[in-house]
């Protein structure tokens, strides 16, 4: 349904964008401030008062009983354990904060103004910079606001050991927390509106996610007593993420001689990234603000449906286009086979050498797997061979992208004139290829040829139940609201009717194959018969998806 062009102060439409000479910045805003003004007022006011409500009436009476417990040091036996993992921990915290809004400038970013606003008022000769900041301005205030609440809780935390007095220790902590937020928003900004920037965070990702592991391996040994001063010293001097952690770990007593050092080069930095982030608020591509402003209705909708899948579709669609690299040119060079029967099983297998990524991943995860189950085998209980299935879920389903998109939309699968739920079998051929030649190869070097039966009764299993996932239904709305109206239960029904495929799967193999003592026949055969039960499953999910 569409309506009248509105009447723009100059006699204007939307659609004219005038000379370049010709700035219409100042008539835009105060038109806009005429309009907004009085209801932008009283929405302020109402969500004012209702935060001062809830904060100051409702939770400061939890804080003062905090503050209260605080002064009794509850967690004063934990202080030795506490500053041993604090210099590490505070840098890794921060590392992954920084991070964290680099991934997010991928898809959504700091500047995402509401959907009109970038369709009608990015189109008018005005400065774009002008318009962009006030959203700029909103995000550097929700993480300053997350950053200092974080910080609060942290200070409470210290104090609560007795490492320090909560003034000094709630002053270090909150000018670290807000220089780090801050920092981030300027960061993510630069990402959102370079697309190079934009490539190498997404060529970076594997080597920053092993390295911010790394330092969560090095914290958790710091606090069984094998820490690394020299480790620690070169992470608090390697960049922002260090640099604020060094006045938190002079309020606590800790080895930060040149803190006020690393608390200079964190401002100048912060207030450097902020100025540029000022100025290359203008050169946003419009068309980027267009899918950012369409993938946060998207993800919006996902989380009010509780489906994680229509949260990540949403999430990618906005991303910016990768460049194709060598391994997707060679991919895409490559001949179809001349028997139709093997196109599904041709298409994943040219979709898996096109993202070489998603084949590391997997492998990782398989390590991991393999890890747990070895521990699990030796007699480490029942959690950890639940978590080594969880492993191992995780890696099939890095490798069931193609099936999922099939699920998503069942005309990709139009060409093919056989009925599309005999597709989903095709679909299990190139990640149970793969899984299995690597998780034998994983087998034979950590657990011997004994953990080979282990490898061919949990593939065929853990793939048949990412097939289950891949090709589920939308949500029932019974489910989301047919809870009482109080009791909140339905998004959480709804998110175990999603994961009931792989939840069965990790159940099998954690149940047949998770104890300790060899593996037996019998077990991977009933593993392989609840592979064939999950395929027939798959299959029935399929065909009720283009059923009339």
């Amino acid at each position: 349904m569409t309506g009248p062009a509105p009447v723009m102060p100059w006699g204007g439409s939307p659609e004219w964008a005038g000379a370049p000479h010709e700035d219409r910045t100042a008539e835009v805003r105060a038109w806009l401030r005429a309009r907004r003004g009085a209801e932008g007022a009283r929405r302020f006011v109402s969500r004012a008062y209702t935060a001062l409500v809830l904060l100051a009436g409702w939770y400061g009476l939890f804080v003062a009983g905090l503050l209260a417990e605080v002064r009794r040091r509850p967690f004063a036996a934990h202080a030795a354990v506490v500053e041993a993992v604090l210099p590490a921990g505070l840098a890794t915290a921060a590392a992954w904060a920084l991070w964290a809004a680099l991934r997010d400038a991928l898809w959504r970013g700091p500047v995402t103004p509401p959907g009109p606003d970038v369709d009608w008022l990015l189109v008018l000769p005005v400065r774009r910079r002008t318009v962009l900041l006030p959203w700029f301005a909103l995000s550097a205030a929700l993480w300053t606001a997350a950053g200092l609440l974080s910080a609060l809780a942290g200070a409470a935390a210290l104090a609560a050991t007795g490492l320090g007095a909560l003034g000094p220790l709630t002053a270090a902590c909150a000018g670290a927390a807000v220089c780090t937020a801050l920092l981030a928003v300027a960061a993510a900004a630069t990402v959102q509106r370079s697309r190079r920037a934009a490539r190498a965070v997404h060529r970076l990702t594997p080597w920053a996610v092993t390295a911010l592991l790394g330092v969560a391996v090095q914290t958790v040994a710091a606090a069984r007593g094998s820490r690394v001063r020299w480790l620690e010293t070169a992470e608090l001097w390697s960049g922002p993420w260090g640099w604020a952690a060094q006045p938190v770990l002079a309020a606590v007593g800790g080895t930060a001689p040149l803190w006020p050092v690393a608390v200079f080069l964190l401002v100048s930095a912060t207030a450097v990234a902020l100025w540029l982030a000022v100025r290359c608020l203008g050169g946003i591509p419009a068309g980027s603000l267009r899918a950012r402003a369409g993938a946060t209705g998207g993800v919006l909708a996902g989380v009010l449906a509780a489906d994680p899948r229509v949260v990540r579709l949403a999430t990618a669609r906005s991303r910016e286009a990768r460049a194709r690299g060598r391994t997707a040119r060679w991919a895409g060079r490559l001949h179809a086979p001349r028997f139709p029967r093997l196109l599904v099983v041709w298409r994943d297998a040219v979709a898996l050498a096109a993202v070489p990524r998603r084949t590391a991943s997997a492998v990782a995860l398989l390590l991991v797997a393999a890890a747990g189950a070895a521990a699990a085998g030796a007699g480490a209980g029942t959690l950890t061979a639940a978590a080594a299935g969880a492993a191992a879920y995780g890696a099939c389903a890095r490798l069931l992208e193609p099936a999922r998109l099939d699920g998503d939309d069942p005309r990709r699968a139009a060409w093919s004139p056989r009925p599309f739920e005999r597709t989903v079998a095709a679909h299990a051929v190139v990640p149970t290829a793969v899984l299995t030649v690597a998780g034998a190869v994983l087998a034979l070097v950590t657990g011997g040829p004994g953990a080979l039966p282990v490898v061919a009764g949990a593939v065929p299993v853990l793939v048949a139940a990412g097939l289950v996932s891949a090709y589920r239904p939308p949500t029932r709305t019974a489910l989301l609201y047919g809870s009482a109206a109080l009791a909140g239960t339905g998004p959480g029904l709804a998110l175990l009717w999603h994961a009931v495929g792989p939840l069965v799967g990790v159940t099998t193999v954690t149940v047949l194959l998770g104890g300790p003592g060899a593996v037996g026949v019998g077990r991977t055969t009933a593993c392989w018969a609840v592979a064939a039960v999950l395929l027939l499953w798959a299959r029935r999910r399929a065909a009720a998806l283009v059923r009339p």
